[in-house]
């Protein structure tokens, strides 16, 4: 039986959205169930995310954007982090992901799940994580029922996908938090599973209970982001025993998920130099039977503080090339603080300057046709028509301002007299005489 007789919310889903994502993505409706069937491309969308508009993430559809926004514990502004959805969806962000570790986490997942339409990911353990630090208890001691609780929960509050580290096993914690790395273990979500692991001496929960999750999963159409908690947070930590052995276990774990008629991805790195981001990719593809991944950057060097959303745009756009499926952006606050407005928007226009590279590089159907009609208007001196087509139209049309033009035949960097398309167009007409 086919998943979408087995998975009665993702056929719902795709039937009532079909002709918009088949328009959107330049697939065939057959294409698009065929890479579903194979685990190739999921349908993110909960029925209970009200107003939802579904995206496809995977292969052959285009790479997308996620954007992380949420609040910390030195900046609890719910107005402020809705304030930042909005600037993150009006940039051009696919998906959003609620990181917040402050404040009533219900509360906050409710409002942004009303004003979001694009689908919403969040890390369960967090707000798991949270209930026994406000308590002042070691997270150590979170009681494994707490999170099945949690997930059901927010599955039934309309989550759209969510970040589960069920890949991270007790051999796993002990390579990364007593191995020979040197930032030992960077996700938050992996490192508290880590703790708990090895103060109790016992197997992840999420492992164990992964059957319990996929449940739940399918009876909301959630899907599973399988977590890599060993992620790489330095160049020196760069596809080590502890990272690839976590990718190949969920790499079984996508598998059963498939057997369940529950839609998977797979969680990637992290800090990866460029000439090892191909063995990533290669090595997810064949472990994980390309089912879609899901990377932070990754970032190239760590040598740039406050400039992260382009040491990391370098690494996505090379890695979407190669068949990542969504790249979830960094802000130049990476590693700094708790990104603002202007970093939010910053990191998704970065990150779909890496998406498109990537579209172009793979030749994805359409790609290349808003490049040429911004060409042509580029070569034409149509300002407007190039604003309108870029993917930051304020900054652009901002630039231009600051030149004080006279005319519009050149820019100021040229000027009029030394412009090579004026002078190419002259030559035009100069040949046709």
């Amino acid at each position: 039986m086919s998943i979408f007789e087995k998975n009665q919310a993702l056929a719902s889903l795709f039937e009532q959205h079909k002709a918009r994502l088949c328009e959107e993505e330049g697939l065939t409706e057959e294409e698009i169930r065929s890479a579903i069937e194979k685990g190739t491309m999921v349908l993110l969308g909960n029925p209970n995310h009200k107003d939802v508009r579904p995206i496809l993430v995977g292969q052959p559809a285009r790479v997308k954007v996620n954007a992380n926004i949420g609040t910390s514990p030195f900046h609890c502004s719910v107005k402020g982090e809705m304030r930042k959805l909005k600037i993150a969806l009006d940039a051009g962000a696919d998906t959003i992901m609620d990181l917040s570790i402050a404040g009533n986490l219900d509360d906050i997942r409710r409002q942004m799940l009303e004003a979001c339409p694009a689908p919403i990911g969040t890390v369960p353990m967090y707000g798991v994580a949270q209930i026994y630090i406000d308590k002042g208890e070691d997270p150590a001691t979170i009681d494994p029922e707490v999170i099945f609780a949690d997930v059901e929960k927010q599955a039934e509050q309309g989550v759209d996908f969510m970040t589960l580290h069920c890949g991270l096993t007790r051999q796993g914690a002990e390579w990364g938090a007593k191995g020979g790395r040197v930032m030992g273990i960077v996700s938050r979500g992996g490192s508290i599973l880590s703790r708990w692991m090895l103060h109790n001496d016992k197997e992840n929960p999420l492992l164990t209970g992964f059957d319990r999750l996929l449940d739940i999963a399918l009876r909301y159409n959630v899907t599973l982001s399988l977590g890599d908690g060993l992620r790489p947070g330095c160049i020196a930590d760069a596809n080590d025993e502890a990272q690839f052995a976590e990718l190949d276990t969920m790499g079984e774990l996508v598998v059963r998920a498939w057997a369940k008629n529950v839609q998977a991805f797979i969680e990637g790195p992290g800090h990866v130099p460029l000439h090892k981001i191909k063995e990533n990719m290669e090595r997810q593809i064949s472990h994980c039977h390309n089912a879609p991944f899901y990377t932070l950057g990754p970032l190239v060097t760590d040598i740039a503080p406050g400039y992260d959303h382009i040491t990391s745009a370098i690494g996505a756009a090379q890695i979407g090339w190669l068949g990542t499926a969504m790249l979830c952006y960094v802000t130049p606050k990476e590693h700094l603080g708790l990104p603002n407005r202007e970093d939010v928007r910053t990191g998704v226009i970065t990150y779909k300057i890496a998406a498109h590279a990537a579209d172009l590089a793979k030749g994805h159907p359409g790609a290349q046709i808003r490049d040429n009609a911004l060409s042509k208007a580029r070569y034409e001196f149509r300002w407007r028509d190039q604003f309108h087509l870029s993917l930051d139209p304020d900054r652009a049309l901002e630039y231009f301002n600051e030149g004080r033009h006279t005319d519009g035949e050149y820019c100021t960097m040229c000027g009029p007299n030394f412009c090579a398309m004026k002078l190419s167009r002259d030559l035009k007409t100069i040949n046709n005489e």
